[in-house]
């Protein structure tokens, strides 16, 4: 009797095994089909630009509507932690996830190695350019040193092609940029740049009020962030020199980027690249309406440089690669060198 109570209690405990064996492996089944575990997202943006602020709530929607509600966002205001350099601090401490970032603020995120070589003078000058830069080893040389200090450079979004825009007589030769008063950003190879055209280059100057009280006579700016500050009503002429590249990222913390799941990592990546192509899309039909409204406009000047002109500055701009040429990444310095020297 004892042994048949043995042998049937075996029976039922392999059962019961059995259907708890198959329980799990019908459940780890179903999270394999689609499911996709909880995760709280931290984005801080440390500039209040509209079309950025929309593209990261545009982000946040779309990565909790494809993860039925599993993924969501702890979006804070932008600005109030700080500017772009307390951003990358607060991301290189893990206190943010993710952001949308300028490329100056890669020189931040990885201080050993100059990132913003994408924006020397007379490198990316058109759009075929920036699109090349968009998809081509320019980016992925960028994402790859990203990555080896512990930045995730997820895609490039954009901020534009910089043109002279300024107050009193239009800009038409080389001889007209002698000793004009030029906003730049804070950056030595923009000041180099500038300096050798015969400039003076100065930085943390309000781009609207100095031109409209004569602090100074032009800024070197995207025309995106001439729209959002209202250049246009401020300025006497532009310069369409298309010489140098802004652009912003999606950019991510190794750490948190390491730790998704791989279906966690398709939904966030896919969001960033659409919502980049959305501000892309964006800035670019600003770059177009905003520059027909100043041709349209009797008070603004548009000029285009001669070829004489524009020849004269891109030889300049060689010069600055040059000096700049031991201070930004070697790899991809050389081989911007190589293709078009």
């Amino acid at each position: 009797m004892m042994k048949k109570v043995l042998v049937l209690s075996l029976i039922m405990l392999m059962s019961f095994t059995m259907v708890f064996a198959g329980g799990q492996s019908e459940t780890a089944a179903a999270a394999d089909d689609g499911g996709i575990a909880p995760l709280k997202i931290n984005i801080y943006h440390g500039v209040a630009d509209p079309f950025i602020m929309e593209t990261v709530s545009q982000f946040a929607d779309l990565v909790k509507e494809r993860s039925n509600g599993a993924i969501t966002c702890n979006i804070t205001p932008a600005g109030t932690l700080g500017g772009e350099r307390e951003a990358s601090q607060l991301m290189l401490m893990g206190d943010i996830d993710m952001s949308v970032m300028s490329i100056d603020a890669l020189d931040w995120l990885v201080p050993n190695v100059g990132m913003s070589w994408p924006c020397l003078p007379g490198l990316i000058t058109s759009w075929d350019d920036v699109d090349e830069f968009n998809t081509g080893w320019m980016f992925e040389r960028q994402k790859e040193v990203a990555a080896e200090n512990g930045v995730d450079l997820i895609c490039p979004g954009e901020f534009g092609l910089k043109v002279l825009e300024g107050t009193g007589d239009p800009i038409n030769s080389m001889e007209d940029l002698k000793g004009l008063t030029v906003r730049v950003p804070d950056i030595p190879f923009h000041h180099s740049y500038f300096q050798a055209l015969g400039a003076l280059p100065i930085s943390g100057v309000n781009m609207y009020t100095g031109l409209q009280q004569g602090t100074m006579d032009a800024v070197h700016n995207n025309i995106p962030a001439s729209q959002i500050f209202k250049l246009e009503e401020v300025i006497d002429w532009i310069l369409l020199t298309w010489d140098m590249y802004g652009t912003t990222y999606w950019v991510a913390n190794g750490e948190f980027s390491d730790k998704l799941s791989d279906a966690q990592k398709e939904i966030i990546t896919d969001a960033c690249f659409e919502t980049a192509a959305n501000l892309r899309a964006t800035w670019r039909g600003i770059a177009d309406t905003w520059v027909q409204k100043c041709v349209d406009d009797p008070t603004i000047t548009v000029v285009e440089p001669s070829a004489e002109m524009q020849a004269a500055m891109q030889a300049i701009a060689y010069d600055v690669w040059e000096e700049y040429r031991d201070i930004f990444d070697p790899v991809a310095m050389e081989r911007i060198f190589k293709e078009n020297m």
